[in-house]
Order: C-alpha cells, then sequence, then structure tokens
C-alpha cells in the first residue's frame, strides 16, 4: 500500500536462508529439530517472537506468530465481505476451488450456483477489495508464512483490513 514499508526479506539465523536449509527436499516437511536448538518447540506453529505485542488483537499475546496471523487473516475475511455487501453484492471464499472468491447474493455464506449447478466467481470487484482479496489468498495458500516471514505478511493483512475500513482496534502492525 502505498506510503507503507513492509519488512524486505526475513534474515532468519546464518544458514537458514534457503528453502532446503529448513525443509527436506524431498518430503517438503520442515526439519523441526533444527528450530528446537533455539526455539525450545518441535512445533514451528507455536514460536513466537520475542515481542509482547498482540498482532491479531485478540488478547492472547502468549500465542505463536502462526496464531497470531490466522487471526489477522480472520479480521481480514470479514472486511472483506462486509466491503463486498457494503459495494455490490456477497461473496464467499473456498480455498480448494477456483477461483476462490464466489457470488454469495443472498448471504447464506454459501456459493451462489449457475443453471448448470455451477458456483459462479465473484465478478464485482473494486480495486481495494481485488488487491485485499489477493493478499488473504496469498496468505491462505503459503501455510508456512509465519515462518517465512511472518512481519511481511501480517503488515499486508493489517494494511488491507485498514484499507477495507476494517475495525483494527486492540491489533498492532509490525
Amino acid at each position: 500500500y502505498e506510503g507503507k514499508e513492509y519488512a524486505a526479506q526475513y534474515a532468519h539465523a546464518p544458514n537458514f536462508n534457503t528453502c532446503t536449509s529448513c525443509h527436506d527436499p524431498h518430503a517438503l516437511a520442515p526439519k523441526t529439530a533444527a528450530c528446537a536448538g533455539c526455539h525450545q518447540t518441535d512445533d514451528p506453529a507455536t514460536i513466537r517472537m520475542t515481542s509482547t505485542a498482540d498482532y491479531d488483537g485478540d488478547g492472547d499475546v502468549t500465542e505463536g506468530v502462526k496464531g497470531e496471523l490466522e487471526g489477522m487473516a480472520e479480521k481480514l475475511y470479514a472486511a472483506i465481505q462486509a466491503k463486498a455487501v457494503e459495494t455490490s453484492v456477497g461473496t464467499v471464499y473456498d480455498s480448494h476451488a477456483y477461483p476462490y472468491f464466489f457470488m454469495d447474493a443472498d448471504g447464506d455464506g454459501e456459493a451462489d450456483k449457475n443453471a448448470d449447478g455451477a458456483a459462479i466467481g465473484y465478478n464485482a470487484w473494486t480495486p481495494r477489495l481485488l488487491k485485499a482479496a489477493y493478499n488473504y489468498q496469498y496468505y491462505q495458500k503459503d501455510p508456512g508464512a509465519f515462518a517465512h516471514n511472518f512481519k511481511y505478511v501480517a503488515q499486508a493483512l493489517y494494511d488491507s483490513i485498514v484499507d477495507l475500513g476494517g475495525d483494527v482496534t486492540g491489533m498492532t502492525r509490525p
């Protein structure tokens, strides 16, 4: 977003700057044993940076940064849905079906269907909605976003919520 600064590539630790330094190259699973030395956990989802900031505004400053991003994404999805209804027609998201965002004119939380029974892709995009939807999709499609670059992803989610006029009360932008 114009006028905002974003975190650069996450420089984690020496020798942890490539895909294969953190992931098994054949199974793609994270090498969790490598994390345990510094983070005292074998579950990367529970890792929290030293900050006590409540990024998602849920009052929990002990959850891992993965939980913080999940909370931020939930708030962004709510803001996307609210803005869609406000500007034109409702939308729902389905991470397993392209084009991912679908029409929901009756607001029942289900994708509207055409005469053939197929879900109708959302087609009432505004520039703000499209940008926010892109950032939401970016987060949804990177299950390791919390480890790959938490600050950048959190900044994009937060700024998307603000741009749509969503409520960021209690949230913290990294």
